[in-house]
This record gives C-alpha cells, sequence and structure tokens, in this order.
C-alpha cells in the first residue's frame, strides 16, 4: 500500500527523512496428510470423533451419519496455528536507526513505513481465520477410513494512521483456500497462504 495521496492529508513528518523497505519470501510447499485408515470398527471411530469434537472449540453445522458426513466450523484470531502466508520483513530508517519487523502475513502486528514522499504511517494489521471442515468416515472391511477438507477464510483489516496518530485510511482483504490448495495471486508475485496441515492432524487424532 502506498498511499500516494494521503500525503495532501496527512501531517507531513519525515522524521528524519524515513524510509522503509519490504520483503516477502512465500512459504515452503508442505505436503498436508488429511487421511488415515484406522484398525477400529466404523461406530466405534464415528463415536470418538463426534464426542471430541463437541467438547472443543468446533461447531457441529450437519452431522449425517447415513450419509458418513461431518460438517464443523470454527473461528480463531490466531491464524498462525493452522495457515501459514510465508515471511514479510520490513525495515524502517529514520534518523534514529534502523528497525526490523518480521512476522507472517497470517498473524496480526503493527510496523511504521514511509509512502513514496517520505511521509510516515503506522499500520495496525488484524487477522481472523474462519473455516468449515468436511470429516468423511467410511467402514472398509474392518478398518475405518477417515478423511478431513477444510475451506480456510483468513481475514486482514488494516488501519493506516499518520504521525499525528489520526486514522487516514482502512484495508480488508480476504485469503481463501483450502487444505490441497493454496491462496496464490495471480501474477504469482504476491502472497501465497496455505494450510499447514495442523487443523487436519487435530481432527483426524480425534478420531484415533
Amino acid at each position: 500500500m502506498k498511499l500516494h495521496y494521503l500525503a495532501a492529508v496527512s501531517v507531513l513528518t519525515l522524521s528524519g527523512c524515513a524510509s522503509s523497505s519490504l520483503q516477502y519470501a512465500k512459504p515452503d510447499s508442505k505436503h498436508v496428510n488429511n487421511q488415515i485408515i484406522l484398525n477400529q470398527d466404523f461406530d466405534q471411530v464415528w463415536d470418538r470423533l463426534v464426542r471430541n469434537l463437541a467438547a472443543d472449540f468446533f461447531v457441529i453445522n450437519n452431522i449425517e451419519k447415513n450419509s458418513r458426513i461431518i460438517n464443523v466450523s470454527f473461528s480463531t484470531s490466531r491464524p498462525m496455528e493452522f495457515v501459514s502466508c510465508g515471511l514479510s520483513t520490513r525495515q524502517f530508517k529514520n534518523a534514529y536507526g534502523t528497525q526490523s519487523f518480521v512476522y507472517d502475513p497470517a498473524q496480526s502486528t503493527q510496523f511504521p513505513f514511509t509512502n513514496d514522499f517520505g511521509v510516515l504511517f503506522n499500520a495496525n494489521r488484524k487477522t481472523y481465520l474462519e473455516g468449515r471442515t468436511n470429516i468423511y468416515l467410511a467402514p472398509e472391511g474392518e478398518n475405518t477410513v477417515v478423511s478431513v477438507n477444510t475451506k480456510y477464510l483468513l481475514k486482514a483489516d488494516i488501519e493506516y494512521r499518520n504521525n499525528g496518530n489520526q486514522l487516514v485510511q482502512r484495508d480488508s482483504f480476504v485469503f481463501d483456500f483450502s487444505t490441497k490448495s493454496a491462496y496464490e495471486e495471480s501474477n504469482g508475485d504476491g502472497v501465497v497462504c496455505m494450510a499447514t496441515g495442523e487443523l487436519e492432524q487435530k481432527l483426524l487424532d480425534y478420531a484415533r
């Protein structure tokens, strides 16, 4: 966000000819294991899974034993527990020295930066993760197959304030991806977000 036009409406405080830079690295590709085969009876696995889901933060939206499907939803203000969007490294320089801010874009953070005119702004970035998961269970001989697939919605709300702490702009972004399909901007140069597999493993463990 360059905020060109904000120079006209902001307090022009250069803070000793401040400047900033940004470098971004995509997350490493990671295989997400979303299926297991348990050497246990279907009814036994089903009952255990439902009991564990009901005891945690998941909301059970739909449960159809005949269809062998359980649909659950969840939300968290700590997206990095389950997803990653790589690593952003920002440097801010002014007369007082250089500060570095390193963070995963999936997490909430705050940082100062400058636009092309050298005007200082402070960004307050808050992130929030929502998701819906289909859990499929099926008997396979004497075993039970369990698979999970999640649709993730990572939301980022950003407030930009000038050096006088006046709000000058708000932005909102939504990153939409799933267990097996990462979010990637069409030009291939922007943010990439993907599942880490932690949520999928958590749900599979509930069935064990």
